[in-house]
């Protein structure tokens, strides 16, 4: 099976049921299936996911409720396709999306390490790859990828990921707390393991609203997640690429990621050293 969609839920009883029509209307000729988790939803997310019946879905019930990235990863242990293709509840498909994926994945000769996703209407994440010098409909990778991918994080939904590698880097990262950043570490640890990268020019996904964004963090929330991110991804990457990543971040990021980079003693005195020559810049300016 070369695909799998992947509805991981929680608490959605009002949007989930147009999210499994939009999965089993899809206009493609080939098997797949339709892997929902309910992380065991508290309302009556239960009742409307078994209100649908065809053999093209598959229902995991976790026992209780994990964090939202636990509950992803446990998609990509159970799902049966090569390529998994991740609908948040709250979102849809149009019926051409896993034609448009398929297609895709054959003319680029089933990659093994590979990240595909398309535009959007909400947050398109196009802004993000110009600003790293890529562009759309071509394979990206290595250093290129890194530079694209320092400015913000992917969103899962509407994201097609190929299962086994993604597994084997670990899955998605799981946070202590609840954590924005980790689509972005994701894209940056896939990106230093040799994955290559696309986006197309097709819009097969509709969504209207971030309903898993974490809104309103005051500044010590921001910088305890920031903090986060990076404890993920120094854990993940050997020294050298450790001082590389970090030579680049710094060339973008925000003062107050910035401020969170200090605790990494090895770093410290080049950090304050660059962080004076950004303020000095800002008054300069």
């Amino acid at each position: 099976m070369l695909i799998t969609i992947a509805i991981p839920t929680y608490n959605n009883e009002e949007t989930i049921g147009n999210a499994i029509q939009s999965a089993l209307d899809q206009d493609y000729d080939n098997e797949y299936e339709i892997l929902i988790a309910n992380n065991a939803s508290k309302d009556k997310t239960k009742d409307v996911i078994e209100s649908f019946k065809s053999n093209k879905i598959r229902v995991i019930v976790n026992p209780e409720t994990y964090d939202m990235y636990t509950n992803h990863n446990i998609c990509l242990k159970e799902a049966k396709g090569d390529y998994v293709l991740f609908c948040h509840s709250d979102d849809e498909l149009l019926p051409n999306a896993l034609t448009v994926l398929s297609d895709r994945i054959k003319m680029r000769m089933y990659p093994k390490r590979y990240i595909l996703w398309g535009h959007s209407i909400f947050r398109d994440y196009y802004k993000f790859i110009r600003n790293g010098g890529q562009q759309v409909n071509t394979i990206f990778s290595g250093t290129a990828a890194v530079d694209s991918f320092l400015y913000s994080g992917l969103t899962p939904s509407g994201t097609c990921y190929s299962r086994l590698s993604l597994l084997e880097l670990g899955g998605f990262p799981v946070s202590s707390v609840r954590s924005p950043e980790m689509d972005w570490v994701i894209l940056i640890v896939s990106a230093f393991h040799f994955f290559e990268f696309e986006m197309i020019d097709r819009i097969y996904f509709k969504r209207t609203d971030a309903s898993t964004a974490v809104r309103n963090m005051s500044r010590d929330e921001l910088r305890i997640t920031h903090q986060d991110a990076y404890d993920k991804i120094f854990s993940l990457l050997p020294e050298q690429q450790k001082h590389y990543f970090l030579s680049m971040q710094l060339s973008c990021c925000t003062l107050e990621m910035l401020k969170s980079l200090k605790i990494y003693i090895p770093y410290k005195k080049y950090i304050k050293l660059y962080i004076k020559k950004r303020i000095s810049g800002i008054l300069k300016g």
